[in-house]
């Protein structure tokens, strides 16, 4: 890999390491994350507390663009089929495509961590993912499900009945972010100090 940067920065009375590119270097360990994130779906967990939304912020700040939608977006439309057609025998319906666009937004709000890593771009992304996964997700729930009635006031109680869930899924990100963020940027920041030493 090489480094095009390695200069430690300060940018909002924040000391960070600015990001190496990681273009054309190696991807595998950022795919293995994202893939191994999908299968925890299957371990049995809390609503909406997961490793995915860390995994996607994840993948958004370090994969390419384009890998970091349609990479992981296969893997979870897989595992819906999979949990919902073949393990619980029902079928998926059209609110899944809601469900994708939520996760796509997810993997969208990585992308605030493109250029720096900070502690206040990194809680930004860790709020506003999971965010965007509440609202698309919510507003496919009230259209596809029929659960709510078809109104404003319906829209209304399908939002405030998942703000339990919202909230799990805001105490995830921070919380498996902060486990894939912290050590990568930390051996990142200690390589980058390491070249410079040597150069």
């Amino acid at each position: 890999m090489q480094l095009k940067t390695i200069a430690t920065q300060a940018q909002d009375g924040i000391k960070v390491i600015s990001l190496t590119d990681l273009r054309g270097g190696n991807y595998t360990m950022v795919y293995l994350i994202v893939l191994l994130a999908v299968l925890a779906r299957f371990v049995p967990h809390i609503p909406n507390f997961s490793p995915v939304y860390g995994a996607l912020l994840f993948g958004g700040a370090y994969m390419r663009k384009r890998d970091s939608i349609w990479f992981p977006l296969v893997l979870l439309g897989a595992s819906d089929f999979v949990a919902t057609n073949v393990i619980y025998h029902m079928s998926i319906g059209w609110g899944e495509l809601f469900q994708i666009a939520a996760f796509a937004a997810m993997a969208m709000m990585g992308w605030l961590l493109r250029p720096r890593v900070t502690l206040r771009r990194f809680s930004l992304a860790c709020v506003a993912g999971p965010t965007a996964f509440y609202l698309i997700s919510n507003l496919g729930v009230w259209l596809g499900w029929h659960t709510y009635p078809p109104t404003g006031a319906g829209l209304v109680q399908c939002y405030v009945a998942g703000l339990p869930f919202y909230g799990y899924s805001l105490s995830s990100a921070f919380l498996f972010a902060g486990v894939l963020f912290g050590p990568y940027e930390f051996y990142r920041g200690r390589d980058v100090h390491t070249t410079c030493a040597q150069a």
